[in-house]
């Protein structure tokens, strides 16, 4: 929970954050299909398909925007691909056919080989 000066702006943080480890559960335990995740609340939070919960299915990284920095979005990517998982993840960019992007794209991608 992070603190503030603002007492209610405290309990919205912790409310809010008590939601999302709710929706991470039922998206591992299977009650929930897809899980969406944004830059800021990845940190932390493991997706991957483990053998140790209801749904170990193979999950599919959709990534729609990609970090500025090609290490942060291989960790970004680690979210859905972890140990003690029963298959590997498949990764899906949606990138331009902007030449900067692209061969921004082209660095991640075999950094992920």
């Amino acid at each position: 929970m992070l603190r503030s000066l603002v007492g209610s702006e405290m309990c919205i943080r912790d409310s809010a954050d008590k939601v999302n480890l709710a929706q991470r559960e039922d998206f591992m335990n299977g009650k929930k299909r897809v899980a969406i995740i944004s830059e800021a609340a990845s940190s932390g939070i493991s997706l991957q398909a483990d053998v140790r919960k209801p749904n170990s299915q193979r999950r599919v990284h959709i990534t729609l925007e990609l970090a500025w920095s090609a290490d942060q979005t291989i960790q970004q990517l680690g979210r859905s691909h972890r140990s003690n998982q029963k298959v590997p993840p498949v990764y899906k960019l949606l990138v331009t056919t902007l030449g900067g992007e692209r061969r921004f794209a082209t660095a991640v991608a075999k950094k992920l080989q």
